[in-house]
């Protein structure tokens, strides 16, 4: 017997741009029974609330666990659109971002995680003398990160007494961990604050955050600036 469809989230506003708010929802299937908390076969509907017509669609890559709808004015054209976001369960922390565009009843995907995350290339090596320096090489901004307050036994496994490494390490810059909706200039649009996370030699290894706030500009979405966050 097929499971039943369950909703997972709903919001109302204009998404279509008529002025009128629309019922967006989310609904998926649980795969492994009601108290597993992965979801599968995630679809969005929305409900024209100027014509009562539901529309439908399946959301490839966006099935993960607690899964969720932001509305929000991404594009400055006065109309929503819509931020689908789930996490993936693994031990990375990486999540699932999808934003849709449906202005005068077209679906059209604007973001998604994955995109974002090929569109940049990184190198993350460590440094004699307790350092470990990211480079985004599509940006052209190096981060250098002090690695002392990992004390002294981390470093002593990788570094000689005289502060060069015994070996070459690298690290890596892991997809999304999570992708925020911010109006960073208060001007009534929202940008995207996405974050990824920095790891050493291990995916428990924690180096920082990349922190990148995207804002809408020529018909895509582009960096203000990018930083790195390192733990205290």
């Amino acid at each position: 017997m097929r499971a039943a469809r369950i909703l997972l989230d709903q919001k109302v506003g204009d998404v279509t741009g008529n002025g009128i708010p629309d019922l967006v929802t989310l609904t998926g299937n649980k795969p492994f029974g009601d108290d597993s908390p992965l979801v599968d076969s995630v679809v969005l509907t929305i409900k024209n609330d100027a014509t009562a017509i539901d529309v439908s669609f399946a959301l490839p890559g966006s099935s993960g666990y607690n899964p969720t709808l932001y509305l929000g004015d991404f594009t400055g054209n006065k109309v929503k659109e819509i931020l689908v976001r789930s996490d993936s369960g693994g031990s990375g922390g990486i999540t699932y971002d999808f934003l849709y565009s449906y202005l005068n009843q077209t679906l059209r995907l604007l973001f998604d995680q994955q995109s974002f995350y090929e569109a940049f290339t990184y190198d993350v090596y460590y440094l004699d003398y307790y350092q470990a320096k990211v480079e985004n090489k599509t940006l052209n901004q190096n981060y250098i990160v002090s690695l002392l307050y990992k004390g002294e036994e981390y470093l002593s496994e990788i570094y000689k007494e005289n502060g060069q490494l015994k070996a070459p390490i690298k690290g890596s810059v892991l997809p999304p961990g999570g992708v925020y909706p911010i109006d960073l200039q208060r001007d009534g649009v929202d940008e995207l604050l996405v974050y990824q996370r920095v790891i050493g030699r291990y995916n428990a290894d924690g180096l920082g955050f990349l922190s990148t706030p995207l804002q809408w500009k020529e018909n895509q979405f582009v960096p203000m600036y990018q930083s790195l966050c390192i733990f205290g």
